[in-house]
Parts: C-alpha cells; structure tokens; sequence
C-alpha cells in the first residue's frame, strides 16, 4: 500500500516511517507532509492508499483534512497519529481505520496496517465478483449485476435511463426500479457499460444512448432523457454523443 504521512513535527515523520520501513512490509512511504494545507497537495499529486494523520496541528487540525474529501467517501483510508486520546470518537466518526496514540507502539502500528490491508482485500474481492457477474450478464442476458447488501440486483440494460455520480458511489437512474445507489464509483460503470450503447456526456452522467431522446444545441449542449431529466453535454463530448446517436 502507498503510503504518506502528516505530521508538523519532523522527529514524528521520520520516527513513523522509519517504523514503517522495518515492521510493515507491505506500505511503502511514498510523501510526507506538515500542515494540512501541503497534505492536500500531497494527496492530489500522489493519490496514497492511506494516510497517517495527526490531529492537532498549527492552523487547521487533522478533521480539517478529511472534511475537504467528504467525510463518508474519503479516496484513502486514514490511521490518526496523536497524542490526544480525548478526540478517539470523533476520529471513528470519519470512518478512520484506527487510532494510535504517540508514542506509538510497534505491535499497535502492525495491527492497524494489517486492518486496513484486509479490508482492501475485502473489497477488491467484492469488486472482482461484481466485474465477474456484471460481464456475465452484459454478454448473455443484456443485464448488470449491481451489488447490495443483500447480494446482487440484476437490471437489464434497457431500463437504465442513466447513471449520475454521487462522489464515491453511483446512482442508476431506471425506468421500472427507481433510483438505485451503487457504492462504486461511475468510473466503474462507465467501462463495464461501454459497450452497451452507454456514454459519458458529462463527468456526472453515464447515458443510455436508447433514452436520449432530444440534444439541444447551443453554446452549452444539452441532452433531454426518456424520463424528462436535462442536463448539460460536456463540449469535449459533445461530437462522440452525436456519433454514436448516429450509428443507432
């Protein structure tokens, strides 16, 4: 896993990593930070895998940080770094994968790296089995298996109007189930649903081609759906929604 870590004191940074670099063989500390300020640019750039985070820093603490990602979709999984045992709920409230308190110990560092690598385990199994099921059924029943808690809904292509990007998750927008959230993203769907006579018109909206049922033109293209839903095409793709309407 692609690590960094946040901390406003160096002796903390080079002390974790350090530790890291001995006990934990599968992070690799790939960048650092000392305010959340720099950690921001930190993340865009290098896009880790998880982030070790301190709370109380100058200017702005620890939350600050996760708040800019959203709280309940981070891009990252999150160990706190603190001394501070007084912020241990709220920690958890951001969906923090653990808590350890400074000076940290080595067996407490090992089994929370260990927590987050098996939940990522988790869930590149449970991304696997739906990319298995999902292209099982786009080839021999015209359907997508999109998964639930429960196990798997099975939605035939041609009753999908649309699907919008909800941050991390997706929602399918259908002519006969309602609206239904995907917790993937529509990254996700937009290449299993390529083929299927779906673009993107928009970084928000994957489109049934069959459902288009106007494009407005004009200085900012729009696009009228089956179900009266309007939205905007964006211009870089405006000309590939108007060729594959073409080949219908």
């Amino acid at each position: 896993m692609r690590a960094i870590i946040v901390d406003d004191e160096i002796k903390n940074r080079r002390t974790l990593q350090m530790m890291c670099d001995e006990y934990c063989n599968d992070i690799a500390i790939i960048g650092e930070a000392a305010s959340v300020d720099e950690a921001k640019e930190v993340i865009d750039e290098l896009k880790p895998d998880l982030v070790f985070l301190d709370i109380q820093m100058p200017m702005k603490n620890g939350f600050f940080l996760l708040e800019h990602y959203g709280t309940n979709q981070l891009p990252f999984d999150v160990i706190f770094t603190t001394a501070h045992d007084q912020y241990a709920v709220k920690a958890f409230k951001f969906s923090a994968s653990d808590y350890l308190m400074k000076p940290i110990d080595i067996d407490d560092l090992i089994t929370s790296v260990e927590k987050v690598r098996s939940k990522k385990q988790k869930q590149k199994s449970q991304n696997k089995e739906s990319i298995f099921w999902s292209n099982i059924f786009s080839k021999e029943i015209k359907k997508i298996a999109l998964p639930t808690s429960e196990g798997f809904l099975f939605i035939p292509f041609a009753s999908i109007v649309y699907c919008k990007a909800e941050g991390n998750y997706t929602q399918f927008i259908t002519i006969d189930k309602g609206n239904i959230l995907i917790t993937k993203t529509l990254k996700h769907y937009e290449t299993i649903l390529e083929n299927q006579d779906f673009v993107r018109v928009h970084k928000s909206y994957l489109v049934n081609l069959h459902h288009v049922r106007k494009f407005i033109r004009g200085k900012k293209g729009m696009v009228e759906m089956s179900d009266d839903t309007t939205f905007e095409v964006s211009p870089m793709k405006k000309e590939i929604l108007l060729q594959q309407l073409a080949l219908l």
